[in-house]
């Protein structure tokens, strides 16, 4: 009787304590987009990434000139060159155009490292803020609004953006 009595108890208290828990459960979504646009060190990446950019396309834009001069200079004086002096023009300009390729490629890896490099700490300040956001309104959760990961959304979810960015000093 008394084995009855304690697993009865026991039930009821799991029974009590699951729905004292599930009525407690917060959750949250934040708009990370919309934070990070708010966010001054998202817009001063913008703008480094920006002037980056440019110089590379600078960069370019020069090279390619200058290839265009020496193609045109090459189809103009092709037929009183000699045959090893346009070999020479051809190998030249094959050089320049490969010279001008490997050129793109690297500026393409190096503005993705850049920007990837200067976006962690605004990644780490923006998931820091969450996190304490998370911790003082006691979420279980908080989803990505826009992330394309949350299938539904409860009324009973909060949204937490203006605490994040509150938390973040930016409005």
């Amino acid at each position: 009787m008394r084995r009855v009595t304690s697993i009865t108890l026991i039930s009821l208290f799991l029974i009590f304590s699951g729905r004292i828990n599930a009525q407690e459960l917060k959750f949250g979504h934040a708009n990370i987009q919309e934070i990070m646009r708010a966010m001054p060190e998202f817009k001063e990446m913008q703008e480094t990434m920006e002037a980056e950019y440019d110089k590379l396309e600078n960069q370019l834009a020069t090279m390619q000139e200058e290839y265009q001069k020496m193609e045109q200079d090459y189809l103009q004086n092709a037929e009183t060159l000699g045959a090893l002096e346009r070999q020479q023009k051809e190998q030249q300009l094959m050089e320049t155009s490969r010279k001008i390729q490997t050129f793109y490629q690297s500026s393409q890896e190096n503005l993705s490292q850049k920007q990837q490099q200067l976006r962690q700490p605004i990644m780490e300040k923006l998931r820091d803020a969450i996190d304490e956001i998370g911790e003082e309104g006691g979420f279980i959760y908080i989803f990505a609004e826009n992330s394309g990961a949350t299938v539904y959304q409860s009324d009973q979810s909060i949204d937490v953006t203006e605490q994040v960015k509150n938390k973040l000093g930016i409005n």
